[in-house]
């Protein structure tokens, strides 16, 4: 830690000295926070379009928030489905489909299997305000095995598999949650459709991966924990909350743009302060040295 603070100062301050460098710095934020904000709002658009289809198709509806759910659900199998086809295991390399892999690309090439689906339908709720979640199930014994959502509706969890079109409903026609499913999978393994994995067999599930990042994610979980308990901690989906990249390095970018023109201005000010100070040192010190030439003169003279 000691030695990225070390670099980190000794970068900002080779930054300050030289005026050019901190033009070019500056320059080159400037221009990722516009790229980032443009990549955000096409984004934005997209799913905003996407939003508005789903509305449109389920007002009329006797559940309105359930046509919600299923017509998100089947707008997204509908899109990642064909594309899959054309897409699926070919890849595109590059900086902004390797690095950030926003959900653009899911939503364009479905070529993260079950995590597209999942990212575009989570996505797609999140820009009709309706709470979801991120779920990695459990397969032979592994976490993230099948990856699926979860949306709130009225009274509980329900879960949806974008990658088979898939929901389930429990004897009373109520959409079923990953629970349900989960204890009674005998039943409803029976409303599977003809090419489902039957390893996706709903043995567990998990929210977020805690032990991804070493030190900082378990951190981060304590912290949740101590604030809104262990229980909604445990369930909380970190994922969900981030799949708006361009949005945060938009932020990100901006508040880094804030801190380094903070900086400077302080700097700035700090070094036109000490001008001033030795500037009026200088000249008090001439005007004291001139009057102790003429109070010598004065003696000579007398």
């Amino acid at each position: 830690m000691e030695i990225f603070k070390k670099g980190f100062s000794k970068f900002i301050g080779k930054i300050f000295r030289s005026r050019y460098t901190f033009v070019f710095v500056n320059g080159f934020l400037l221009a990722s926070i516009l790229y980032f904000y443009s990549e955000d709002n096409y984004e934005k658009k997209l799913f905003e379009s996407l939003a508005s289809y789903v509305k449109n198709k389920s007002r009329g509806t006797a559940n309105y928030q359930e046509a919600l759910l299923l017509n998100s659900l089947h707008v997204t199998y509908s899109l990642c489905e064909n594309r899959s086809a054309i897409f699926g295991n070919k890849g595109i390399h590059s900086f902004k489909s390797s690095v950030i892999h926003p959900v653009t690309y899911d939503l364009m090439t479905s070529d993260g299997a079950c995590g597209s689906y999942s990212y575009v339908l989570s996505r797609l709720l999140n820009e009709l305000k309706i709470p979801n979640r991120i779920a990695q199930m459990k397969v032979n014994g592994f976490y993230g095995g099948h990856i699926l959502v979860e949306a709130k509706a009225a009274n509980d969890w329900v879960v949806m598999d974008g990658s088979y079109n898939l929901y389930f409903k429990k004897p009373n026609g109520v959409i079923a949650s990953f629970n349900d499913v989960q204890r009674n999978w005998s039943f409803y393994r029976n409303q599977l459709p003809a090419n489902y994995n039957l390893n996706y067999n709903y043995g567990g599930v998990r929210y977020t991966n805690w032990e991804k990042v070493p030190v900082m994610m378990p951190v981060i979980r304590k912290i949740l924990s101590l604030a809104i308990g262990k229980e909604k901690a445990n369930k909380f989906s970190f994922r969900t909350y981030i799949l708006r990249k361009f949005h945060i390095l938009f932020e990100l970018t901006i508040y880094i743009h804030l801190l380094l023109l903070i900086i400077f201005i302080r700097n700035y000010l700090r070094r036109s302060s000490n001008r001033a100070i030795r500037y009026f040192s200088i000249l008090f010190s001439r005007k004291r040295s001139l009057l102790i030439v003429m109070a010598e003169s004065k003696s000579k003279c007398a």
